[in-house]
């Protein structure tokens, strides 16, 4: 090792010793916080964001189970250039943009620790 390394090293050290000393006699901003209280921090800081996203699923899932419908009658006009599995896939990626929503609210909730204690379900999931 040489010297200028181990220079180096101390100076990291001393730096190091010198923000631990600074943290510790504030606790709490120098510690993580509870992750409840932190959960909830967040979920109060994302939601107008989650509920844009949950209309957005709402409305391109909707938009995608009628376009499924329009081919399946497509495909009953003129089967040979309308084939069934683009109806099938549009349908069921709608669905499931339908219900995406409902599945990350569900999830939240059982991730949360409030969940005994509440009794409503809101159908946009983000409480």
């Amino acid at each position: 090792m040489t010297k200028d390394n181990l220079r180096k090293m101390w100076v990291k050290g001393l730096l190091m010793a010198a923000v631990v000393a600074t943290a510790l006699p504030i606790p709490d901003l120098a510690f993580a916080q509870l992750v409840q209280t932190a959960t909830n921090s967040q979920n109060s800081v994302f939601k107008p964001m989650l509920d844009i996203m949950s209309y957005a699923c709402y409305v391109i899932g909707g938009v995608l189970v009628i376009g499924g419908t329009l081919k399946f009658k497509a495909h009953a006009e003129n089967a040979s250039s309308n084939p069934l599995s683009h109806g099938f896939s549009r349908v069921g990626a709608g669905a499931l943009l339908l219900a995406l929503p409902y599945l990350m609210g569900l999830a939240n909730s059982t991730a949360s620790s409030t969940m005994g204690t509440t009794s409503t379900f809101h159908p946009f999931g983000w409480n």
